[in-house]
């Protein structure tokens, strides 16, 4: 049998290609982005390894790909995302153009995660896959994807599996993750009427102090709430001297058990706007030990934690075993000149490879 990782090695330049042409797809999710185009690579990806894969809903601007890599068993569900965050400011590179420096792809992408997507499919373009892979890829994990529950219901026969895997790059390389946290986004609001001259701050209500000290309540009380934004009055506008009629601030908070959200004092209201489950795999589950082990034979001691510090969508998993993780390094999610380390990428894909091996001789 020829050499999987020799091969690997032998294609990595011409994959790394392909890996920086997907990035440079801007594939944004926010702001209704249509992302048909990048559902179609992730089919192409999937073909270049030798599977098949079409996008599952007809019409949808961020359709589900669904697809199939055949192989003896036992049968591993892949999930991936291929929408991105806004590119934001402060980026010394254009944010879309893939650049390679220092060893590292600098892209929005590069570390959350199409590189990880691309780079862990195209592997198997080079060698044949040890056992059946079934991809499931959204294109709204950005967006807390509100949708992808209720279509993997309804695809529950075609995502059938006996494990399932999210290879990715990490900050930490080698980290193993058997679960991760459940999320709250909320938004507080305070006030509501019309703002009103500054003269008068001394006989009017003032929403935004209210907020404040709602905020600062929130904090002491639940430690985990992080603050992402706070709006009041008009700041694109400074010149306006007023006592804001309304303030409001949005709130994320990662979660290892359902939280009770407190009350909040002065007429400040507390509205969840989106709740996304944790989930939970036994760290000693196979795809643990496999990942762990396809780790430790490419150079990376394994960090196996029983759960990651930040949110994705695994419930939909079914509840079968599952792990997330890999080597190599990134950084700068959701920042600018995010980041990817090419090597890593390299060791992902052997990584890959190996992890879904050893996964294979535990059917055999």
């Amino acid at each position: 049998m020829n050499d999987p990782h020799a091969a690997i090695d032998r294609d990595f330049d011409a994959h790394l290609d392909r890996i920086r042409e997907f990035l440079r797809i801007p594939s944004v999710s926010a702001f209704d982005g249509d992302l048909r185009g990048t559902a179609d690579a992730v089919c192409e990806l999937i073909a270049l390894a030798g599977g098949t894969a079409a996008p599952r809903e007809p019409g949808e601007k961020r359709p589900t790909v669904i697809g199939v890599i055949d192989g003896p068993p036992p049968t591993v569900l892949r999930y991936g995302m291929y929408d991105v965050q806004p590119a934001g400011a402060q980026w010394t590179v254009e944010p879309f153009g893939a650049t390679v420096r220092d060893g590292r792809v600098v892209c929005r992408g590069a570390a959350n995660s199409k590189c990880a997507l691309a780079a862990s499919i195209l592997a198997f373009a080079s060698v044949q896959s040890p056992c059946r892979q079934v991809f499931v890829c959204e294109g709204e994990e950005e967006l807390g994807s509100e949708r992808l529950g209720a279509f993997c219901d309804a695809h529950r026969d075609e995502l059938a599996a006996d494990y399932a895997l999210d290879f990715d790059l990490q900050e930490q390389p080698g980290s193993v993750f058997a679960g991760v946290k459940g999320l709250y986004e909320l938004e507080l609001t305070a006030g509501g009427g019309p703002d009103v001259h500054s003269s008068r701050v001394a006989e009017v209500p003032e929403p935004a102090v209210d907020l404040a000290r709602a905020i600062v309540e929130l904090k002491e009380r639940v430690p985990a709430a992080n603050i992402t934004w706070v709006l009041a009055g008009t700041p694109e506008d400074q010149s306006r001297t007023v006592v804001p009629g309304a303030a409001r601030a949005g709130i994320d908070l990662r979660f290892d058990e359902p939280v009770d959200l407190p009350a909040l004092r002065d007429g400040v209201q507390l509205h969840v706007t989106g709740e996304y489950p944790a989930a939970r795999s036994d760290p000693d589950a196979p795809p643990v030990r496999a990942l762990s082990e396809a780790l430790r034979r490419h150079g990376t001691e394994p960090l196996v934690r029983p759960v990651a510090p930040w949110w994705a969508p695994y419930h939909v998993f079914g509840g079968i075993p599952f792990a997330s993780g890999g080597p190599g390094s990134a950084g700068g999610a959701h920042g600018p000149d995010e980041w990817a380390e090419i090597e890593g990428l390299r060791r992902l894909m052997h990584v890959t490879y190996d992890a879904l091996a050893l996964l294979a001789e535990t059917a055999a």
